[in-house]
């Protein structure tokens, strides 16, 4: 019977276990390189958000067109001008 439980359960602690990992890791996505003074103030933001152990990795996607994508875990800010054109193009 407890074997049957573990086994049960094991997809869901792994999912939470996923889920607590990403938390632990931003990715934050920009039009072009950043300054790496503007780099260092999102990070320390963001670990005073979410703890001074979450990771960061910065991306350059150009298809931003400008402004930046944020991504902890399932959280997520999107400042790109790309969005905000998307979006008024549904306002449309």
């Amino acid at each position: 019977m407890d074997s049957l439980i573990l086994a049960e359960s094991r997809p869901w602690y792994k999912r939470l276990l996923r889920l607590e990992v990403e938390k632990r890791h931003a990715t934050i996505e920009t039009a072009s390189e950043v300054d790496p003074a503007i780099r260092s103030e999102v990070a320390a933001n963001l670990k005073s958000k979410y703890g001074d152990d979450l990771a960061t990795d910065f991306h350059v996607d150009p298809q931003l067109l400008g402004g930046m994508r944020i991504r902890v875990g399932s959280d997520v800010w999107d400042g790109s001008v790309r969005n905000r054109l998307e979006r008024l193009q549904q306002e449309l």
